[in-house]
């Protein structure tokens, strides 16, 4: 697998109505930039891709460009509802400056894993952008099978996978499949596992905790993928304490914006920007926004 480090899916600053907060966005991209991501992932889960219309993706890849420079990774979720809206999102995304697209199921209906083949296959045929393969089981409902992604990872526009499926064994087994392939990345996107991914020669991490602190992330990632055991494993227990913070908030509150307002507090906490919450989110509870001051606490 080819080394890659810290890809930071950033969050998109908004008004509480959703009107983009461009000075907001470049605020959040140099932030994880100057603190050792190497890439930046725009329009995903934790950015609300699937929140906003096109117009506003664009907006957003076109911002984060524009402040970041050509030469900085950027990838972008390029989900829909099915393949040609899947394929008209790459191409806006690939003019807006993106490299790559980042794609999950298409939502709605249910899918075989023939059926995802086919429809993954034909993106990747037709797309305007390379593509990472994203399977997080949690929203898709669906998980792909291991057979399923080491065909997908033969396609000469398929560059990498990104796994939050949170089934380790399963990352193990595809570490040792795709270890011969010396281009492909192999990205872990589950908090509490980040550590052995890397150890056992993960290409690198992409998860929304970064944004309550990027450092140990950061750190964890340069320690484990030199050898480091000893201090990757002390800095892989900070993040499993963050990680026991958020489970619990979402055990008393397990909506999405659970997450936005954690994220929201530790951004706002930190001056990098003002908000990332929507108007439906409503305000912090005092009980969560004591949860969050104890995860930005941390480290």
């Amino acid at each position: 697998m080819k080394p890659f480090g810290v890809l930071c899916p950033i969050v998109t600053p908004c008004s509480r109505s959703g009107e983009i907060d461009r000075d907001g966005l470049a605020s959040v991209a140099r932030y994880m930039l100057n603190n050792g991501c190497a890439g930046l992932f725009v329009c995903g889960s934790t950015g609300r891709g699937p929140w906003f219309d096109l117009k506003s993706k664009v907006a957003i890849c076109k911002t984060v460009r524009e402040e970041v420079g050509p030469d900085v990774p950027l990838y972008a979720g390029c989900a829909g509802s099915g393949l040609p809206d899947m394929l008209a999102n790459a191409e806006a995304m690939r003019d807006a400056g993106t490299q790559v697209a980042v794609l999950t199921l298409p939502g709605y209906f249910a899918y075989s894993q023939n059926e995802i083949e086919t429809i993954f296959m034909a993106f990747a045929d037709k797309s305007a952008l390379d593509v990472m393969i994203y399977d997080i089981p949690a929203f898709t409902g669906n998980q792909l099978d291991n057979a399923l992604i080491t065909r997908l990872a033969r396609h000469e526009r398929v560059i990498g996978f990104k796994d939050s499926s949170a089934d380790y064994a399963r990352f193990v087994d595809l570490l040792s499949v795709l270890n011969s392939q010396p281009d492909f990345y192999l990205m872990q996107g589950k908090e509490n596992i980040l550590g052995n991914s890397i150890l056992r020669g993960a290409s690198g991490l992409v998860c929304s905790l970064l944004h309550i602190t990027p450092e140990p992330f950061v750190n964890l990632y340069l320690a484990a993928s030199t050898g480091k055991q000893a201090q990757a494993e002390a800095l892989q227990e900070k993040i499993t304490a963050i990680v026991e913070i958020v489970e619990y908030s979402f055990s008393k509150c397990s909506e999405s914006s659970t997450l936005f307002h954690i994220l929201n507090y530790a951004l706002k906490t930190r001056g990098v920007c003002d908000n990332i919450l929507l108007e439906h989110e409503g305000d912090c509870p005092k009980w969560l926004a004591d949860e969050a001051k104890k995860a930005t606490e941390i480290c």
